[in-house]
């Protein structure tokens, strides 16, 4: 198999029909805008398939730290649709620390961009995405790889995994780290070898997200109706007020 800058822009435009479809019978934002940000990638990436290969051309270097960059954004999206899953007044609860992780997370994601070798030293070779020699897009076994120079922070992007699969859990969104994993890394993991490949063929599998979103019956599957964390993240329960006595004595 093998794919191509023409395929990733049909899989864009059929992504982003689907968010304006999602949009327009009304459902919220939680829902529509991650999916077109999840299929920005794969637009991306078709642009990325005109100058694959070319490592001696800034435009690809661009390109591939635009990557990067979605790359960091990634929990911000996965964990606002995350929350959609589980009861309401614990997304009420949590969410901005929800997105203060996401933030922090992202800059520790593109603190790796930086040469900061002598600080960090550099990435372990063997690890996704990590390059001791270029920054560049080229062709993987079947889709596109990545090499980047990378410094040694926040190896095996730990806070990425933390964010993305680790922290849907806790608030109660199993079911979507769940699907997220198997439709993501798992598959990417078992249609190539080359782990700087995987994160392109993961965001490619992602578009299945699509598929859960669209079909109401499936997405209806993904809520969680009870979490052991959610006594604690609820709060206190509220309580009624007790009834004023009655004016006339009996």
């Amino acid at each position: 198999m093998c794919w191509s800058g023409e395929a990733s822009a049909a899989i864009a435009i059929a992504g982003l029909s689907s968010a304006y479809f999602l949009k327009k019978r009304g459902q919220p934002k939680e829902i529509y805008i991650p999916t077109a940000y999840f299929v920005l990638m794969e637009g991306l990436q078709a642009v990325t398939y005109t100058v694959v290969g070319e490592c001696d051309s800034s435009f690809n270097s661009f390109l591939t730290y635009l990557a990067i960059l979605h790359i960091s954004f990634q929990p911000f999206f996965i964990n606002m649709l995350g929350m959609e899953f589980v009861d309401k007044e614990v997304k009420k609860k949590i969410s901005k620390y929800v997105y203060l992780i996401c933030g922090i997370t992202a800059v520790f994601c593109m603190a790796r961009l930086f040469p900061l070798y002598d600080l960090f030293g550099r990435c372990e070779l063997g690890t996704p995405l990590c390059s001791h020699m270029q920054t560049c897009a080229y062709r993987g076994e079947w889709h596109i790889g990545w090499d980047v120079l990378l410094n040694g922070f926040n190896e095996s992007w730990k806070w990425y995994v933390f964010t993305a699969f680790l922290i849907p859990v806790l608030y109660g969104s199993w079911k979507w780290s769940l699907y997220h994993y198997i439709v993501g890394p798992l598959m990417a993991s078992l249609t190539t070898a080359d782990v700087n490949e995987r994160p392109a063929v993961w965001c490619l599998f992602s578009t299945c997200i699509i598929a859960l979103l669209v079909n109401t019956r499936l997405r209806n599957y993904a809520n969680v109706k009870r979490w052991f964390t959610w006594k604690y993240l609820r709060g206190p329960a509220a309580t009624t007020p007790p009834r004023e006595p009655d004016g006339d004595c009996h």
